[in-house]
């Protein structure tokens, strides 16, 4: 390539990383694609965020505008590994109506919330024994509606935070197999818990 890029080079090749699903881009990456030195890169990116074609993400991550990452994917890429886990994958298991807007995760590292220009993302930690319970679903790891109920009551009650009462929860299409097997990894306070909504189906 050449070593002079316009900013319509750069649009050029921000088009070719997005069709090699390239969303979530580095300083590097875009130094070694480009071919300039590391100083006139670092120059580009600062214009691109300017221009609005590399959005911010945290430190040296950017998403590319032309093809944008969804919230999940940087969720993905920043808290590996993680998964979707809590009122975020409660909700989209149709067990809570709402959930805060925002995605909230499950990792076995000490990860601080991630604020982005797509959205908040809400890392809690869990042991590495509790990480499981999934499903990948093209590259996005999402519990299932068992796991995220007994990570949602787990993580209340480690937080000490009040948990909502279980009639305010659609809990009819839970599997009570799974939820007994997977509710052996966790505290006995939260199978107690698992264990009264057990009752009341």
């Amino acid at each position: 390539m050449s070593k002079y890029f316009t900013f319509l080079s750069w649009l050029s090749l921000l088009q070719k990383l997005g069709k090699e699903k390239q969303k979530i881009l580095s300083p590097r990456t875009l130094w070694r694609a480009s071919g300039l030195t590391c100083a006139a890169t670092l120059k580009a990116i600062q214009r691109l965020v300017q221009h609005g074609q590399l959005l911010k993400l945290y430190k040296n991550t950017y998403a590319n505008k032309l093809a944008l990452p969804s919230l999940e994917e940087v969720a993905m890429f920043y808290g590996k590994p993680c998964y979707i886990s809590f009122e975020s994958a409660l909700e989209a298991h149709g067990v809570l109506s709402q959930a805060p807007q925002l995605l909230t995760c499950a990792t076995t590292r000490k990860l601080k919330n991630l604020t982005t220009p797509l959205g908040e993302i809400v890392f809690h930690h869990i042991s590495p024994r509790l990480f499981n319970g999934f499903e990948n679903d093209r590259g996005i790891l999402r519990a299932t509606a068992e796991k995220a109920l007994l990570d949602y009551l787990y993580i209340n009650l480690k937080n000490k935070k009040p948990i909502p009462s279980l009639n305010e929860l659609n809990l009819g299409q839970m599997n009570n197999k799974k939820l007994k097997k997977l509710a052996k990894n966790f505290p006995p306070n939260v199978a107690k818990i698992n264990n009264k909504r057990d009752k009341r189906l």
